[in-house]
């Protein structure tokens, strides 16, 4: 997943907003993104822009958040 235009991040953020805990961008070497945090939340996004953005993954705490992040995906796979 790569987040590409304005549009992107708003549908990011709209699906943020709908989980009622953590998400969690994480990567190799110990990287992790806490995406609900705003200062965590900068520094994921700047991340997700990245060209090696396949090396990223989203976790999340319950599954109701992860259907919710999941929706996400399957559109910007579309």
């Amino acid at each position: 997943m790569k987040i590409r235009t304005g549009n992107d991040i708003k549908e990011f953020n709209a699906a943020l907003g709908k989980c009622t805990h953590p998400v969690w961008l994480m990567g190799p070497n110990d990287e992790f993104y806490n995406m609900k945090n705003e200062e965590e939340y900068i520094e994921g996004i700047l991340r997700l822009t990245e060209d090696h953005d396949e090396q990223l993954g989203i976790f999340t705490v319950t599954y109701e958040d992860e259907m919710i992040m999941a929706d996400f995906i399957v559109k910007m796979a579309a």
